[in-house]
């Protein structure tokens, strides 16, 4: 019999085995997890599943957290395609290399990683009208921007391309070894090595497990430079500026410009329009006499888009005008002393003038003229 003072503490004791019992259930059974062991307060944290771990922040200097699209504004970016995902990363001479472009062009709808987004979404600067977006922070949107690329190539399931050295060697630090790659064998996708060099060569990716080809260590000099040139910070934590690796052709006609820069590379163009001495309106530099030639100047991209003028700009003969704009060089033009003088041009260490054969001139007509030249950019 037990005691009416003894009973209280029975039954706490019996109540408090069978809390035990029960949350050992719930927390180790196989067949149950515990609701918490996937839950997360963080929507970054829910909406990732790639694998890898972005770089963080590179420098000191930006702003303190990212201006680039978070993981759901890439994924809602995303534009599925109709073929298989083509990767790659390691290649020689890797923002000229045609390689990838070339082998994509071969398999119907497949798909490099550029244009599974609308056009320039991953540069730095996304849109002609739009601010250049951080450089401390752009790592860490290429490295989200290519999980979300390989996480769709899992979600799609089939076999993926990898353009790259026939001995699969990439740098370590590379955005495919430390995302891409992780994330489609730990979604068990099959992937094939095709060599850049003959893209005829094609075979497994090599390697399983922990093994997945021979890497290469990180060269000596990662620097981050910003756009005046100026170094941010080494990389000494594994992370490379390795995005050139990872891009299409940059000579590709239907390719968004290099990333990071905001005009398109390749065969730009000059239209010019001379006002004669004591023509023209006013000039916009304040200077109001009107002794001089004037140059109302528009530089186009290769792609036919303004990068660059001046308008009603005094001129004197032999006195270079410099058209700045989204070029990376200042542009150079400059008048002679008489009408029948050819206008000279400068852009680096190229040099031309009027009369040579990359430009088209007309006459003088209502007091200016209009030339049209050609130029690399």
């Amino acid at each position: 019999m037990v005691s009416s003072t003894s009973k209280p503490a029975l039954f706490h004791f019996f109540t408090l085995s069978l809390t035990l019992f029960f949350s050992a259930l719930l927390f180790c059974s196989p067949a149950a997890t515990s609701p918490l062991s996937s839950l997360s307060l963080s929507p970054h944290a829910l909406s990732k599943r790639y694998s890898g771990t972005p770089a963080p922040k590179q420098g000191d200097g930006g702003p303190g957290e990212s201006d680039y699209p978070s993981d759901d504004e890439i994924r809602a970016a995303f534009i599925q395609p109709s073929g298989p995902f083509v990767f790659f990363s390691g290649l020689p001479n890797p923002v000229t290399n045609q390689a990838p472009y070339e082998f994509s062009k071969t398999i119907n709808g497949a798909q490099i990683l550029r244009n599974a987004f609308p056009k320039s979404y991953i540069n730095r600067k996304p849109g002609r009208d739009s601010p250049i977006r951080s450089l401390e922070w752009y790592q860490n949107f290429l490295d989200r921007a290519s999980g979300i690329f390989a996480d769709k190539a899992v979600e799609r399931g089939d076999t993926v391309y990898f353009v790259g050295l026939w001995d699969a060697t990439v740098l370590d630090c590379s955005i495919w070894k430390r995302i891409e790659l992780p994330t489609l064998t730990d979604g068990g996708i099959d992937i094939k090595l095709v060599d850049y060099s003959n893209l005829q060569n094609q075979k497994d990716y090599p390697g399983t497990g922990d093994v997945l080809g021979p890497l290469v260590p990180r060269g000596n000099d990662h620097t981050v430079h910003g756009p005046d040139g100026a170094a941010l910070e080494k990389r000494g934590t594994g992370y490379c500026f390795d995005w050139p690796g990872d891009q299409e052709d940059a000579n590709d006609p239907d390719a968004d410009p290099v990333v990071g820069i905001p005009y398109y590379p390749g065969n730009c163009g000059v239209h010019l329009q001379q006002y004669q001495k004591n023509e023209g309106n006013p000039a916009t530099n304040g200077n109001q006499a009107t002794s001089d030639y004037r140059f109302t100047v528009f530089l186009k991209d290769a792609n036919g888009e303004a990068v660059g003028e001046v308008a009603y700009y005094d001129a004197p003969g032999g006195q270079g005008v410099d058209v700045d704009g989204e070029l990376p060089l200042v542009f150079i033009v400059t008048a002679g002393n008489v009408d029948d003088d050819p206008v000279s041009f400068a852009y680096g260490d190229q040099k031309w003038d009027s009369h040579s054969q990359q430009c088209s001139v007309g006459g003088y007509d209502s007091g200016s003229r209009q030339l049209d030249c050609g130029f690399s950019c």
